[in-house]
């Protein structure tokens, strides 16, 4: 009798907490790990763009590595507002700040439009980012 094994296949991107928690973890870890981080939510073939730029899977781990090297650890909080799923496809809204070592805060909404590969992972994001007027955080 033979069985057929299932491919192993991600669930984060299925409820608000677990894809706002992987949103979260893109800017939480150590710049050395970055391409083995995003390798779990993110396809090989994976594909960003926004009103700046379209990144493939490459240029994408070295933006946010980046991210990592020059923002203190914990400076971003985002929370996922609106999440809509149908089938392989996501829609969210967040809200988020970003505080710099200056201690500058930057609040920004940021739109997604997510696909997912058969796998769980993103695939691809294509995304629009308001970016509201730094203030100081005393």
């Amino acid at each position: 009798m033979s069985t057929t094994t299932e491919p192993c296949r991600t669930t984060f991107a299925d409820n608000v907490e677990t894809y706002q928690a992987a949103l979260n973890s893109l800017f939480s870890n150590k710049p050395d790990d970055t391409e083995a981080d995003l390798s779990k939510i993110l396809h090989p073939t994976f594909e960003q763009r926004d009103g700046e730029a379209v990144r493939d899977f490459a240029a994408f781990v070295a933006h946010i590595r980046w991210l990592r090297e020059i923002l203190p650890p914990g400076s971003v909080n985002l929370t996922v507002t609106v999440f809509l799923r149908d089938g392989n496809q996501r829609a969210e809204r967040h809200t988020s700040t970003t505080k710099t070592s200056d201690g500058d805060v930057t609040p920004a909404e940021t739109f997604q439009f997510v696909e997912l590969a058969d796998d769980g992972r993103i695939s691809s994001i294509v995304e629009a980012v308001r970016r509201g007027k730094p203030f100081r955080d005393d």
